[in-house]
């Protein structure tokens, strides 16, 4: 329920945001590409439990901290503006403890296409090169699961799902000249896994099962860009 109201406050949010930007649209528009790099750190994903009487303990699955890049081509209005971003997230699956019989702690890997709708809102400072923003944005990620044969056994690979998700952050954007600006910023991404907590994915042939760890998947990004604009 937390997380409901949580999603209900932002999708809120979003729209208020929308609303103020189509009010000012008779505003000349200025455009920005963003590529950029980042750290993506991640968090917990599954939890492992025994499939039967004969194997013991429990353990979670987490991702590991990763490399992060993307890209965003964003419209600039006064002092809000809406953006089309994708990021790409790499990492590791790994067990935090291996229980009995499991032969290593890393046995997979899962890559993320997030795409996202940006809602941006500046607030000018006394430098007018320096400007700090809020964001919150929803989309979707492309999940693309990998899973090592050893630890998959006889099941059949994980598919591939699109999950909705929404996003929220702070940022600075520091003007250089006319043209171009480097774009920092730090967000929160949180992405419904649309499966039951409890429900299994699959079971290694150790004698172990995997499942969601929970209906909602949070991780961070903490991101540097170089903006180019134009009219």
């Amino acid at each position: 329920m937390r997380h409901l109201k949580s999603a209900g406050a932002v999708l809120a949010a979003t729209i208020a945001a929308a609303v103020l930007c189509a009010s000012n649209a008779s505003a000349q528009v200025k455009w920005d590409v963003t590529p950029f790099v980042g750290y993506y750190i991640a968090s917990d994903l599954f939890d492992t439990y025994p499939s039967s009487g004969t194997a013991a303990g429990t353990t979670g699955v987490e991702l590991t901290n990763s490399f992060a890049w993307g890209g965003r081509l964003t419209a600039i209005n006064r002092r809000g503006a809406i953006e089309f971003a994708y990021t790409r997230t790499g990492s590791d699956m790994k067990l935090k403890q291996p229980q009995f019989g499991q032969t290593r702690s890393t046995f997979g890997r899962l890559d993320i296409d997030n795409y996202d709708i940006n809602f941006i809102g500046y607030e000018p400072t006394g430098n007018p090169k320096v400007t700090p923003f809020g964001v919150i944005g929803i989309g979707w990620s492309i999940t693309h699961p990998s899973i090592d044969g050893d630890f998959l056994g006889s099941n059949p690979s994980p598919e591939s799902n699109s999950l909705f998700n929404f996003n929220f952050g702070l940022g600075v954007r520091i003007a250089m000249n006319e043209k171009i600006a480097t774009r920092l910023e730090g967000r929160w991404r949180v992405t419904d896994t649309n499966l039951e907590t409890s429900s299994g994915l699959w079971c290694d042939p150790f004698g172990y099962c995997y499942s969601y760890s929970s209906n909602w998947y949070d991780a961070g990004e903490l991101e540097a860009g170089i903006s180019y604009s134009f009219k």
